[in-house]
């Protein structure tokens, strides 16, 4: 019969064994991680619940299911940032962050000296350009009659082209500014200065930004909201280098919730910092449907082709520990921890390379236990009896 002390001291000689393999390859990169067996009798993995699973080869052709995280965010190309066209003062504010607008509808109000100064010249402008069409007209006339020699209405039609131009840039400079034709027309009409300057949203979507506060003085060119279409949203997805290595563009990217899939178009040859992972960006069609701005997403991909050497195991399978995964590998007297590397996820299920092969057996149950032998926090459940 194994006496106490003999079972206290083997046990420790176990746990001194596991620690020191662990913390050694843990201090060492280079370190292949050939952690020693966990000793257990088939009475003891009874009363720790040890269940064991088949490891088997990825199919041909089947392709690895990776689970990307990322977030919903608005391209580029939809977001459109109004800025002051003339100096002024804000006034008011029509719109908040996250409102939805409707296309010329208001956002900013500004009362500007600069809109009068402008208005102005061009109704001077016009009356001068009308002044100059009327001389014109007349010493073409008298030219007919032969009253008039032909160097007088060549400087006539001159002076008309250049005052007609200096008009037309003057209501460019307008239009610029948030007056519309029919506006500049009645403004000629009724020669009513006005300094008050709407900026208004260019088509329908939603504020995303507001970069000015009332009472505000804004320079000529200084940003004042951002506007984005709604109906356009990416994902941007994150993967790591291994995972990066089974994506192509054209890949399709399943959210739940959306009833169509997105399709992978760029893959960053660069590596975030902080992250350690590549951007992925996926556009998704009826985006705004089912996902909202800044959303935290998770894009399912089904690669079109398995990773080299994968091997499918139960997501059960697999232990964590920091930045390590491992499975427990049935030996004869015990279990070995081997280090895996995740490819890949579906449900209940996962990709794997590892020093494994395909028959071998891995525990899909227990893992709290062996998890804390490996690490040293427990002894082998059962042990003296």
């Amino acid at each position: 019969m194994i006496q106490p002390n003999e079972n206290r001291n083997r046990s420790a000689s176990i746990r001194s064994t596991l620690i020191a393999a662990t913390m050694l390859c843990a201090a060492s990169a280079a370190c292949a991680a050939d952690y020693p067996t966990i000793p257990l009798t088939p009475a003891q993995e009874t009363n720790i619940g040890v269940r064991v699973e088949k490891i088997t080869a990825a199919a041909a052709g089947t392709g690895a299911v990776l689970r990307l995280p990322g977030s919903a965010v608005f391209p580029t190309r939809a977001i459109q940032l109004l800025s002051a066209p003339a100096a002024g003062v804000v006034e008011s504010i029509q719109a908040e962050p996250m409102e939805a607008v409707a296309a010329g509808a208001a956002l900013v109000t500004l009362r500007s000296p600069q809109l009068l100064q402008w208005q102005r010249e061009y109704l001077q402008a016009a009356l001068q350009a009308r002044l100059a069409g009327e001389k014109l007209r007349r010493d073409q006339e008298l030219f007919r009659e032969g009253i008039v020699a032909e160097s007088r209405l060549q400087e006539s039609r001159s002076s008309f082209l250049q005052l007609e131009a200096a008009q037309n840039e003057l209501r460019q400079s307008l239009r610029l500014a948030g007056m519309s034709d029919k506006g500049i027309a009645a403004l000629a009409d009724s020669r009513n200065l006005s300094s008050t300057l709407t900026i208004s949203a260019p088509r329908k979507g939603v504020v995303i930004e507001q970069m000015t506060a009332i009472g505000q003085r804004v320079d000529a060119g200084a940003p004042l909201a951002k506007v984005a279409q709604d109906s356009q949203l990416w994902l941007e997805l994150h993967a790591t280098r291994q995972q990066a290595a089974l994506l192509r563009e054209g890949d399709a990217v399943e959210v739940e919730g959306c009833a169509r899939p997105g399709k992978i178009s760029a893959i960053s040859p660069q590596l975030q910092a902080s992250s350690q992972t590549l951007t992925v960006r996926v556009p998704l069609p009826s985006a705004s449907d089912c996902v909202r701005p800044n959303q935290h997403v998770e894009g399912v991909v089904r690669t079109r082709a398995a990773p080299e050497g994968a091997l499918r195991v139960s997501g059960a399978a697999i232990a964590g520990s920091g930045e390590r995964n491992v499975v427990f590998l049935r030996q004869k007297g015990g279990f070995k921890p081997v280090e895996v590397e995740v490819v890949g996820r579906d449900a209940g299920s996962a990709s794997v390379r590892g020093a494994l092969r395909a028959g071998d057996e891995v525990a899909t149950g227990g893992l709290a236990a062996l998890k804390g032998m490996w690490l040293g926090l427990g002894s082998p459940a059962g042990e003296g009896k």
